[in-house]
């Protein structure tokens, strides 16, 4: 059995799938439910281009009698790409499993596939069976993988819309997530054109290199995926969205004396512990130092201070960078070490707060203060 170039890469690139797999195994007890979705996602596509070499080798009789069975996997990206971005995402989902009928799909294609080996070598117009069963199947996965993608966007987006009520800062996560979802969308769209192609809806590109490209592309994004978990393995979490939260939410109104205690307890975490210069501070983690919960927490600052979380935070930063520069620390320290210093925890994410509550950059701050002391000398 001879083994071309592009088989030989394969091969190669299967045996750093591989690699992959272990490696996570190996990473600190950090989203440890999360990065087990991405070693079955490794699993699937090595076990994919696996299933592409052996075909190759046994021809067209093969491909069409054994590598039915095989996409059974296919089923499972969809819900296995869900479940990764809200384990990912939300913090009281790390052992979030879909519920059982969502692997029905999947449960029903490998039963029929067991039947249709079971009877291929019987029918007697081989070739419609095949052509007829390569669209079903080819709508049917595209339509899974899609749904699951489109669920998928939905919980970015709201993690997007609430991070700022959770978070004092704007995760790094952020792009690395929308890369992974633009790289399955793109996926997608090249699966969507050899769907496209079978139908002689389009004919400027043939089905074996979409399928080439759409290999490419799985590939890279589970590389993405793979390789960053190894080098970021914690994301900063919010919580999940419920009914029953927000039911709560809407109903709950805290008596003046527990709204009074909250801020008593939040005014002497930032004033005296200087709280927000931890720059990892989120939600949660202010409602566990004061000993309350999140909803209540949120509450108060909605209806008693006006402000989002991301906002009373980075006032009282802001207030402090302000402090330090009046002191003339700027001289001897950089801007982005000050800033730093009183809790930002990037200088992307200081220069936008800066800017927000005081109309000026930091130079142009800094050049008013100047200017006032100049001002002040003279007089």
């Amino acid at each position: 059995m001879e083994i071309s170039l592009f088989e030989f890469l394969i091969i190669l690139i299967i045996g750093q799938c591989i690699f992959l797999i272990f490696a996570i195994q190996y990473i600190p007890e950090k989203n440890t439910g999360t990065n087990r979705i991405i070693q079955y996602l490794l699993a699937i596509y090595s076990f994919y281009l696996f299933e592409r070499v052996i075909i190759s080798e046994l021809g067209c009789y093969g491909k069409y009698k054994y590598r039915f069975i095989f996409n059974v996997f296919y089923l499972l990206i969809g819900p296995l790409v869900y479940i990764y971005i809200r384990r990912l995402l939300f913090y009281e989902n790390e052992k979030y499993r879909l519920p059982y009928y969502h692997y029905l799909p999947a449960i029903i294609y490998l039963i029929y596939s067991l039947f249709h080996f079971y009877i291929y070598d019987s029918i007697d117009n081989i070739s419609n069976y095949n052509t007829t069963l390569f669209f079903i199947v080819e709508i049917s996965f595209f339509i899974s993988i899609t749904g699951y993608l489109i669920k998928s966007y939905w919980l970015f987006s709201y993690y997007r819309k609430n991070e700022i009520k959770e978070l004092s800062f704007y995760p790094s996560s952020i792009r690395y997530i929308n890369v992974t979802l633009f790289c399955l969308t793109m996926y997608m769209f090249f699966w969507l054109l050899g769907i496209c192609e079978l139908f002689d809806i389009i004919n400027w590109i043939e089905r074996p290199l979409i399928y080439d490209i759409c290999c490419l592309i799985f590939g890279v994004l589970i590389y993405i995926v793979s390789f960053y978990n190894l080098k970021h393995p914690e994301i900063f979490k919010i919580p999940y969205p419920s009914r029953i939260e927000s039911e709560i939410k809407k109903k709950n109104k805290l008596d003046e004396k527990e709204v009074l205690k909250i801020k008593s307890l939040v005014n002497t975490f930032f004033e005296e512990k200087k709280g927000y210069r931890h720059a990892e501070l989120s939600l949660s983690i202010l409602a566990n130092e004061i000993n309350t919960t999140t909803n209540k927490l949120s509450w108060v600052l909605n209806n008693s201070y006006k402000k989002s979380f991301y906002q009373l935070v980075n006032e009282y930063r802001v207030k402090d960078f302000k402090k330090k520069i009046v002191d003339n620390e700027y001289k001897e320290y950089t801007l982005i070490s000050i800033a730093l210093d009183v809790g930002f925890k990037s200088k992307s994410t200081f220069y936008k707060a800066f800017k927000e509550l005081t109309d000026f950059t930091p130079t142009e701050y800094i050049k008013k203060i100047e200017s006032t002391k100049k001002g002040d000398t003279l007089n």
